[in-house]
């Protein structure tokens, strides 16, 4: 969560997390 959210930021919060899930699973 900590991780997806620093990426989120550093993206530019795009995709929230949607494109992350795909990284962190």
């Amino acid at each position: 969560e900590c991780i997806m959210g620093k990426v989120a930021a550093h993206m530019g919060k795009e995709g929230d997390a949607t494109p992350f899930t795909d990284v962190t699973v």
